[in-house]
């Protein structure tokens, strides 16, 4: 079914299942879901009777899958791969409650912070976000934790460098002394 230039350039024939989609997704917060759980959830039907059905569900659901990577590049979902599988979850941006009153709030500002790297070479990265409740005033709250590996091998190679570069003075300091050395001796032997 064909739709006019003026509805393709505005592109909002996809509202309705926009909606359904993040709502689906906000009503059930705590969990991911597949893009097959999903079109089970919100009831985008697809049939699978007969070949030519067969054929145009499979486009049906490659568009809704389309559908979804679109919402997480505009950051209304998030997007995951759990083992070998695409998960999606509510929240683009991350949200809190207020710790007074459990007003739900978007971030003023977020900032990641990484810790010193351990042994292994894996150090902890914090996403921290500030909130602001219009009755209670500010809060902190941490949004997330990833392990991330810190580049060992290049601190590695600056101290190296330090100290080849430290024994490279030490040596010109030296024969700098003994030049000097040789001076003086010549002076007192004249």
């Amino acid at each position: 079914m064909p739709i006019s230039k003026h509805e393709f350039d505005n592109g909002k024939l996809n509202d309705r299942i926009e909606e359904e989609i993040i709502n689906f997704l906000n009503e059930r917060k705590k969990r991911a879901f597949t893009s097959q759980e999903v079109m089970e959830g919100i009831r985008y039907h697809t049939e699978f009777n007969t070949p030519e059905i067969i054929k145009m569900s499979t486009f049906a659901v490659a568009d809704f899958a389309a559908f979804l990577h679109f919402l997480v590049e505009k950051k209304k979902i998030r997007m995951k791969v759990v083992r070998t599988r695409m998960y999606f979850m509510a929240g683009g941006a991350k949200f809190s409650n207020c710790p007074k009153c459990g007003t739900e709030l978007k971030p003023k500002k977020t900032w990641k912070m990484a810790g010193r790297p351990n042994r292994q070479g894996e150090s902890l990265q914090l996403h921290i976000g500030l909130f602001s409740c219009p009755k209670h005033g500010s809060f902190r709250r941490m949004l997330g934790k990833q392990k991330i590996k810190a580049q060992i091998k290049k601190r590695l190679a600056t101290k190296k460098k330090k100290k080849a570069l430290i024994k490279r003075d030490v040596k010109k300091k030296a024969v700098k002394r003994k030049s000097r050395k040789k001076k003086s001796d010549a002076w007192i032997i004249v």
